[in-house]
C-alpha cells in the first residue's frame, strides 16, 4: 500500500497574507470604490464590518488542489476575523453529474452537459454512492449550480468552514456588474484593445484574443451575459473582496487580468495569493517490472518451475533451444495462472499518479493531513 503525502504550495508565504488583506481604492464611474463594494455586500448579504477572504471556483466535485485553497482561506478568516465566501461559476457547463473514481464512472445525478449549470434545476440523484449522494440530496438550492455548491460546502466543513456562497450571475446582475458592461458597450474598442494588450504581453496562459466586436462576456440561454474568466475576477476583486484565493492556474491568468484592469480603468484590484496541494489516493499500484518479475517467479509448485528454469539455464547461451524451453515455462505458466494484463497495469499505474480525483474519495487521515500541512506554513 502506497502512503500518500500531500505537497502543498503557498505564496506568498503565509505570515505575509494577513498585511495584504485590504481592498481595492480608487475611483469608478464617477464614485469611490467603498460605495460600490458596501452596495454590493449590502445586496448580497455579505459582511460589511468584516474583511472578506473570497476563493472562486466551478461547482464541480473537485480535487484536493481546490480544497487546499478553501483550507488556507479558512485558516486566514480565522486569523483575521473575516468571512470566507465561495464565489461559484454558476455558467459552467460540464458532465458534472458523472464521478470519476479508479474503478469506474459512477452517474450521480442528472445533469445536461450542454447546458449552463444554472440554467437547469436540481439535479435528480440517480445512484446512491456517499458521501457525495446524501451531500446533494441535502443541499438547498433551485438549480443545479446553487445545490451542487451548497453540497461542496457540506462536503467541505471537516476542513474548511464556507460562511457565504455567492455566484458569477450575482456580479454580473449587481449594479456594478451592470456599470462595468456598459462601460465595455460603450468604449469596446478601448477594452478590446488593452485586454488583448494584456494578453500579448502574457502568451503563456492561453487565452484567445477578442476579435473585433467581440467582448469578455458569453451569451446566456436566457439572454443574460455570463463573464469570461478574466472579466469575473475583474469584478471580484475590485468589489467583492479583500482578498482572493487563487490555484496555480488562476494566479497565472489573473496577472493578465490585473494588467487590463489598471490600464483600461486606471485601478488595481485587491491581492491575490496562491493556494495548492498534490495529493495522491491510497492506492495498490506495481511497476510493469515488478508484474513481470513476479508472474514468471510464481510461489508455488517450485519444484516445477525449478524444473524449466534448470532447462533453461542449461540451453546454450543465446541459443535456439533457449528460446524454446523459455517459452515451454510460459505456456505452463499461462496455464496455471493469469496472463499479465499490461493495459490494466498501465491503467492502475496511471490512476496512482493522478492527483485530480474528487476530494471526499480520499481518506479522512490524508484530508487531515493536508489541512495540518497547509496550518504549519
Amino acid at each position: 500500500m502506497l502512503i500518500r503525502k500531500s505537497i502543498s504550495t503557498i505564496s506568498p508565504d503565509f505570515p505575509v497574507w494577513k498585511s495584504l488583506v485590504s481592498p481595492a481604492i480608487g475611483e469608478l464611474f464617477g464614485r469611490p470604490l467603498t460605495h460600490w463594494q458596501e452596495e454590493l455586500r449590502q445586496t448580497l448579504s455579505l459582511p460589511t464590518q468584516k474583511p472578506i477572504v473570497l476563493v472562486g471556483h466551478q461547482p464541480t466535485f473537485f480535487h484536493p488542489g481546490i480544497l487546499a485553497k478553501f483550507i488556507a482561506a479558512d485558516r486566514l478568516a480565522k486569523e483575521i476575523d473575516g468571512a470566507l465566501v465561495y464565489l461559484v461559476v454558476d455558467h459552467h457547463k460540464g458532465d458534472v453529474g458523472i464521478l470519476q473514481t479508479p474503478n469506474q464512472n459512477i452517474e450521480i445525478a442528472t445533469i445536461d452537459s450542454s447546458i449552463a449549470m444554472n440554467d437547469q434545476t436540481r439535479a435528480t440523484i440517480i445512484h446512491d454512492f456517499d458521501p457525495f449522494s446524501s451531500a446533494l440530496h441535502e443541499a438547498a438550492g433551485k438549480t443545479a449550480a446553487t445545490q451542487f455548491a451548497n453540497a461542496l460546502v457540506k462536503l467541505m466543513s471537516p476542513w474548511a468552514c464556507v460562511h457565504h456562497v455567492i455566484s458569477a450571475s450575482d456580479l454580473m446582475q449587481s449594479t456594478f456588474g451592470n456599470a462595468i458592461v456598459a462601460r465595455m458597450q460603450s468604449s469596446s474598442e478601448e477594452c478590446i484593445e488593452y485586454y488583448n494588450d494584456s494578453l500579448t504581453r502574457n502568451p503563456n496562459v492561453h487565452i484567445p484574443l477578442l476579435q473585433t466586436g467581440s467582448l469578455p462576456v458569453w451569451q446566456g440561454e436566457d439572454g443574460g451575459l455570463r463573464p469570461r474568466a478574466l472579466l469575473l475576477t475583474l469584478i471580484a476583486r475590485l468589489v467583492a473582496c479583500d482578498i482572493f484565493v487563487h490555484g496555480t492556474g488562476g494566479m497565472k491568468y489573473d496577472a493578465v487580468m490585473e494588467h487590463w484592469c489598471r490600464t483600461w480603468l486606471g485601478v488595481s484590484p485587491c491581492a491575490a495569493v496562491l493556494a495548492s496541494a498534490t495529493l495522491r489516493l491510497k492506492m495498490e499500484s506495481k511497476s510493469i517490472t515488478d508484474a513481470r518479475r513476479e508472474y514468471f517467479s510464481p510461489s508455488f509448485d517450485l519444484q516445477t518451475k525449478a524444473t524449466y528454469l534448470d532447462a533453461i539455464e542449461r540451453a546454450p547461451y543465446k541459443s535456439n533451444q533457449k528460446q524454446v524451453e523459455f517459452q515451454k515455462m510460459r505456456r505452463w505458466l499461462q496455464g496455471v495462472q493469469q496472463p499479465l494484463d499490461i493495459v490494466a497495469l498501465k491503467a492502475a499505474q496511471k490512476n496512482s499518479q493522478r492527483r485530480d480525483w474528487a476530494f471526499p474519495l480520499y481518506s479522512v487521515d490524508q484530508l487531515c493531513d493536508l489541512q495540518d500541512d497547509i496550518y504549519s506554513m
